[in-house]
């Protein structure tokens, strides 16, 4: 929009009075924002627009003063003001579309002031001048901004939005065409160097515009926001506008009223968007824009298609003759019926993708959130929170102990009950607390923390699971209590984490929980590094074809007579550069590959061959080698042992085999039978780390056992945890009526040894009489603890 220079005496001055009407000084001009937020001048964006619209009802009055221009640029130069401040203001988080905003108004304003200032005949101009530059920069600059607004901020370039925004366009275009630009190419004729012909761009592109703001408000949250609504204003009368007088032949006229006030009021709403609270919703995008607004969508596509073929036959109405009115109307009604075909065809293939997506990002046991839903919705809330420059964010992943022995005692019934259980309760507590959670593998579950305060808070919330789980659970008369070990990864602003880092990180914390025992471990990249293992399987093999694996015997005494009844053989490594690794460096990577059998092989002949060595020494203990679950199951046990107890001479029944509760439990039948194969041959077999799964003794008592270790964490805690003696006393009492032996491990004082002792515990085993020691070496130790008193 453009002005004359008819009365432009004034225009130095129209600059003066808007820098007058905000009060500030022409020498702060490059203070301005900093000034007025300092100083509140804008009050209200209410009271900004009621001001700016009864100031734009003057303009048909302030003719008559000659003040028709200073006020027109007064009121322009001051909502460019207020739009400028509003985004200063306001910070929104993505700029740069407001900077195409404003410098939008600020070329519009600029042209019209150019070419007031240059026109000195009282018409628009009869050539193309700098300011149509001007003119054409400001409207592209607005559907840069409108497109910004749409798109910035999504993930995934939204197309449906786009694509139902140029239809609205074009449509526009079409029609504008028809009816504004065609008289003037038909009285003119068509040459883009004639300014009233290239003119035209200016409608067009305002009807590209609100083409836009029909994206934005597809893919975005604008639709809830007021300043939105306020922008839709703004477009809608600066296209009026411009249509009025660009695209009606009299753009070689002084603009009048009307169109002054148009152009006025769209600068007006332009600055109360800026201004409002709101404003910052209009790039916040829609999660999914897919099938948002589908049945609008259709009925506004449908409207479009016919709007131009409607508008044509209401005008040429009369001149038809009724056979084409017929034919016409038939066409129109194939039209609704298709679209209607059409309309219910899309409801019912969205009602079906939205099942699906539905299915694909809910667990199917427990009813919650599953994996898929934090990889792709929660990772779109992880794409904001990223946006974001404050707040901790946390993922914990949480693992349910030893639940598989949960399964093999209890049934899968029993098991999948408790799964529901446990997930609902979890999910009903985030959602409390407006947190993700979802299960995400077996006994897994994740829970997802945006926006923290402080790391104490995530923490804190993983202790809060724990007491969650406090309470036993029953299921059909079943009772089980449960307890979990969870693992934390927490980022700030996660600018340089996903889902995925994430949860691999959490995965390791869980790791390190699981081996102390600790419940909680929050991932710390320090100890990452220092505890990479990655050598250890590459290094392994190495290791066994360079015999630096040495197997190590700790004694196991019986307390009643104080002598050595056998020794457990654990293995040693001495690395050439890290010296002696202890197996709990290497024993986790090593037992999921079948390197562990390799280990068992070795060890299984070096303790065959070293009893020969002790007999004949006058040492005659038995000696205990540790089983894995992979051992049991995948290989032929019992005629391994038997061939390297025949090869070496060494008796069976001086042999033991230790399994876990966890191995036990893994495969029962299979288990049970390569037990009773082993016992046929006269070996001792006993339960090693009682007490740490989920198994009763009961059940245990259905293998042929011959004794049972209780794990070391209750006996050192004995002396300081009530709940720890009482297991210890229990679990002897029961074994005892079972008839079955019992040792007790970590027994490294000698409280701890006379209370076992008066307890009538068989046998002990610990530092308080020996650490592991070479073969070389434990004939003397023997000796020294059968002569020492305890």
């Amino acid at each position: 929009m453009i002005l004359n220079k008819q009365a432009f005496n004034g225009q130095l001055n129209c600059v003066v009075m808007m820098v007058g009407v905000g009060n500030i000084h022409s020498t702060h001009a490059m203070g301005l924002c900093g000034d007025f937020k300092n100083k509140n001048i804008m009050v209200s964006w209410k009271a900004y627009l009621t001001l700016g619209a009864l100031a734009t009802l003057l303009i048909p009055f302030s003719a008559q003063f000659g003040m028709r221009d200073t006020l027109y640029f007064t009121i322009v130069f001051y909502s460019l003001l207020c739009a400028g401040w509003g985004v200063n203001h306001y910070q929104p988080k993505v700029r740069s579309p407001w900077i195409y905003y404003v410098v939008a108004i600020a070329s519009q304003c600029l042209g019209a002031l150019i070419q007031a200032n240059s026109d000195a005949s009282g018409a628009f101009g009869t050539h193309i001048s700098i300011a149509d530059g001007f003119l054409l920069l400001g409207h592209l600059c607005m559907v840069v901004a409108l497109w910004q607004f749409a798109s910035k901020r999504h993930r995934e370039f939204p197309k449906y939005g786009c694509f139902q925004g140029w239809i609205l366009a074009t449509s526009l275009i079409l029609i504008g065409w028809q009816f504004l630009f065609l008289p003037t190419i038909v009285r003119y004729g068509f040459s883009i160097d004639r300014p009233q012909v290239f003119r035209m761009v200016y409608p067009t592109l305002s009807y590209v515009e609100i083409g836009m703001l029909l994206w934005v408000w597809i893919s975005s949250h604008a639709n809830q926001s007021k300043a939105f609504i306020l922008l839709v204003v703004a477009t809608f009368f600066f296209a009026a506008g411009e249509s009025l007088f660009h695209g009606t032949s009299h753009s070689l006229a002084v603009p009048n009223d009307l169109n002054l006030m148009l152009w006025l009021f769209a600068y007006v709403m332009y600055g109360a968007v800026a201004l409002h609270p709101e404003m910052k919703q209009l790039a916040v995008p829609k999660r999914s824009e897919e099938s948002s607004h589908v049945s609008n969508v259709l009925s506004l596509l449908l409207l479009l298609v016919l709007l131009l073929p409607v508008t044509l036959l209401i005008i040429y109405f009369k001149a038809l003759h009724p056979a084409t009115i017929g034919i016409l109307g038939g066409f129109f009604l194939v039209i609704v019926v298709g679209w209607y075909q059409l309309s219910t065809s899309m409801q019912n293939i969205i009602h079906v993708k939205r099942q699906l997506e539905q299915q694909n990002r809910t667990d199917y046991l427990t009813g919650i959130p599953n994996r898929n839903h934090m990889e792709h919705v929660v990772g779109a809330s992880l794409y904001q929170a990223g946006k974001r420059h404050y707040g901790e964010n946390g993922l914990l992943l949480i693992d349910i102990d030893g639940f598989k022995s949960i399964n093999n005692i209890f049934g899968f019934g029993i098991g999948d009950a408790i799964l529901k259980h446990i997930a609902r309760h979890l999910y009903a507590e985030s959602v409390k607390r407006e947190h993700h959670f979802a299960r995400v593998d077996g006994d897994e579950f994740t829970l997802l923390m945006l926006n923290v305060d402080n790391r104490c808070a995530i923490e804190a919330q993983a202790w809060q699971i724990h007491r969650l789980l406090d309470d036993p659970i029953n299921i059909d008369g079943v009772t089980v209590k449960v307890t979990c070990s969870i693992g934390v990864s927490i980022h700030y602003a996660l600018k340089q984490a996903n889902f995925a880092t994430m949860l691999k990180e959490s995965e390791r914390a869980l790791v390190w929980a699981k081996e102390n025992q600790s419940q909680v471990e929050i991932y710390d990249k320090r100890k990452d590094i220092v505890e990479d293992k990655s050598w250890v399987l590459t290094e392994f093999r190495h290791a066994i074809a360079a015999h630096q694996l040495e197997v190590f015997y700790q004694p196991k005494i019986q307390v009643g007579s104080q002598t050595v009844m056998g020794v457990e053989a654990l293995i040693r490594w001495h690395h050439p550069e890290r010296g002696l690794v202890m197996p709990c460096v290497f024993m986790q990577q090593i037992e999921a590959t079948d390197l562990i059998h390799h280990l068992f092989t070795l060890v299984l002949n070096d303790t065959t061959k070293q009893w020969p060595a002790w007999q004949a020494q006058g040492l005659c203990i038995s000696i205990a080698l540790n089983v894995t679950a992979r051992d049991l199951i995948n290989f032929d046990l019992v005629h391994e042992i038997k061939t390297a107890l025949e090869q070496n001479h060494m008796p069976a029944n001086y042999l033991e085999i230790e399994i876990t509760e966890s191995s036990a439990l893994s495969d029962p039948a299979r288990v049970k039978h390569v037990l009773s194969g082993l016992m046929a041959l006269g070996i001792k077999i006993s339960i090693d780390d009682y007490g740490t799964g989920y198994s009763s003794l009961l059940y245990l008592q259905q293998l042929p056992l011959h004794c049972l270790k209780i794990d070391q964490q209750f006996v050192r805690e004995m002396r300081h945890d009530q709940a720890s003696a009482a297991i210890v006393r229990s679990t002897l009492e029961l074994a005892k009526n079972l008839n079955i032996e019992v040792i007790a491990e970590g027994v490294d004082d000698v409280w701890v040894y006379q209370q076992l002792k008066a307890l009538g515990c068989y046998g002990v085993q610990g530092f308080l009489f020996s650490q592991a020691v070479a073969a070389a070496k434990v004939l003397e130790v023997v000796q020294a603890i059968e002569a020492a008193e305890v």
